[in-house]
């Protein structure tokens, strides 16, 4: 009867191991049984979606939803300092912006929830150092990014409007009659499609572009995949951050891009010849990546398991593109992301000239404390109209200094 005992309260552990292992999927998230879609809020940095996941059931961390990424990475290294002792073995990252491969470990799986779908195990690729100090240039806390891929169960749709993430079952999701429906072609979990662009030279070509909704440019095109060209008029400038540091380049202005029947005019594109520096072939033959710039003026659907992206058009689609016309580049700093400080200065530009310099501190916009101010409040500031005159005051050396301004388009 003892031994009957203990055999019926091992089987019972083993069931209770199995339901609990069936409510929580491994790799990928997704609905719950009977359940057809769910909807989540996400926070919106300048067009950079935040998502809130919870790990392991008592860990709370904000990260990027990219697709450019392939798996969950972690780069915050208080957050990475929880996971030290679940690593497993260690590995060599590859990055935009530089050709070294960064440190970094795998986890063994954790648990992962987000919002109300199911929660599910995924390993973790935990960097050793911040490389990257993504909140400074968010202008918020993000511990780290999770690949679009980990919820390729399900149709994804990202409302940028309304900062609102849908999740559909496939065979439930419905485009509308005027939506673009786009075929993709995924690649370790990266979303690759064409699309056509006319350059400034008048020449019209398709381009063969990763997917890249963690960068927030609209689009970035590579020099080496472009036979020599060249643009007419171009900006030299620091073009973004990879997860390597500074990424440099250039931008300029396509003619137009298209996005399967959907025609964006005038678009800021980053040329650049080291965002992966090394041999085409190890990039696909891509020719550059679609960045959230251009995402963001619609509502778009992931779908992997139909190999397509769904576009309809957003309350932002007419909206011109704009570059920061004040050549001014601000990162946040302090507790609350509320210190402004001049990271970069293009030369030229309106900011150059009245002398602001890297390394001065903001202390207030037209009048107004920059207290209470988000960075992408400040970006929209200083990109919103040409012409707009603006007055900033900045503290250097204990010091502080007042000028003042005229925006003018750059590119």
């Amino acid at each position: 009867m003892k031994h009957f005992f203990k055999r019926f309260l091992l089987c019972l552990l083993m069931l209770l191991q199995l339901h609990v292992t069936a409510l929580a999927q491994f790799n990928y998230f997704n609905l719950p049984p009977g359940r057809k879609h769910a909807s989540m809020p996400f926070t919106n940095r300048d067009n950079l979606v935040v998502i809130d996941v919870l790990l392991n059931d008592s860990l709370p961390v904000k990260l990027m939803l990219d697709s450019g990424v392939e798996g969950v990475i972690i780069t915050d290294q208080v957050a990475g300092n929880y996971f030290s002792g679940w690593c497993i073995r260690s590995y060599m990252l590859s990055a935009p912006g530089t050709p070294d491969l960064l440190d970094a470990c795998i986890t063994r799986p954790v648990k992962m929830k987000v919002s109300n779908l199911q929660p599910m195990f995924s390993n973790l690729i935990v960097l050793s150092e911040d490389y990257f100090s993504l909140d400074q240039y968010i202008g918020a806390p993000v511990h780290g990014l999770i690949g679009i891929e980990k919820f390729s169960q399900l149709a994804i749709t990202t409302d940028y409007d309304r900062s609102v993430i849908r999740f559909t079952r496939p065979e439930e999701f419905k485009p509308s009659a005027r939506a673009a429906i786009i075929p993709l072609s995924i690649n370790r979990g990266k979303p690759y499609m064409t699309s056509r662009i006319a350059l400034d030279d008048g020449s019209i070509r398709d381009v063969w572009l990763m997917i890249d909704s963690g960068a927030n440019h609209p689009i970035l095109l590579e020099y080496d995949s472009l036979d020599g060209y060249l643009p007419k008029k171009s900006l030299d400038a620091v073009i973004g951050k990879g997860l390597a540091g500074n990424i440099h380049g250039s931008f300029a202005r396509l003619n137009w891009m298209m996005l399967g029947n959907f025609r964006l005019d005038n678009p800021i594109c980053s040329f650049t010849s080291t965002y992966y520096p090394g041999n085409l072939a190890t990039r696909l033959h891509r020719n550059g990546t679609l960045g959230a710039g251009a995402l963001s003026r619609f509502r778009v659907t992931f779908d992997y398991t139909g190999n397509r992206m769904i576009l309809e058009k957003g309350g932002k689609f007419k909206k011109k593109f704009e570059y920061n016309m004040s050549g001014v580049i601000f990162r946040a700093l302090g507790r609350g992301f509320s210190i402004f400080e001049v990271n970069e200065v293009i030369p030229g530009s309106p900011g150059s000239e009245a002398g602001i310099k890297p390394g001065d501190i903001l202390m207030s916009v037209n009048g107004k404390p920059v207290f209470g101010l988000d960075l992408g409040e400040l970006n929209h500031i200083l990109s919103e109209k040409h012409g707009a005159v603006i007055t900033m005051t900045f503290s250097r050396d204990g010091m502080e200094q007042r000028v003042r301004i005229i925006l003018r388009r750059l590119i």
